[in-house]
């Protein structure tokens, strides 16, 4: 509930959740692309949970295509992409958010997750 609480279930901040595919083809550094703030590289805006289950497919860019893959993801504390030797001294390499931790929840915990996911 660090990133999706109050009414609207998102802070409306922006969060690196791993996913900006940093030095690939499918780079996207989101937030910096607007502020050039290297602090603001690879972060996204949290979005709303309500409607959850009609708004797919998922992520920034659509990467999940079932609800169930996003809540996969978040259960193994999603990727923790790590610097290329040529990349350690790189400003822009994005951080991922320290509020993300490996849930390690039970494949019936998940399911419960992804079904409730659901009414929102």
């Amino acid at each position: 509930m660090n990133c999706h609480s109050g009414p609207a279930l998102t802070d409306n901040r922006f969060h690196n959740l791993g996913l900006h595919f940093y030095g690939r083809s499918k780079e996207d550094l989101g937030r910096y692309r607007v502020t050039g703030d290297p602090a603001d590289s690879g972060k996204f805006r949290t979005p709303t949970l309500r409607n959850v289950g009609k708004t797919g497919p998922y992520m920034h860019s659509g990467g999940f295509m079932e609800l169930r893959g996003v809540v996969n993801m978040y259960n193994v504390g999603m990727p923790r992409p790590q610097r290329k030797p040529e990349q350690l001294d790189d400003p822009l390499f994005p951080q991922v958010d320290p509020l993300l931790k490996p849930l390690d929840l039970h494949k019936t915990e998940l399911e419960a997750i992804t079904e409730f996911l659901r009414t929102l």
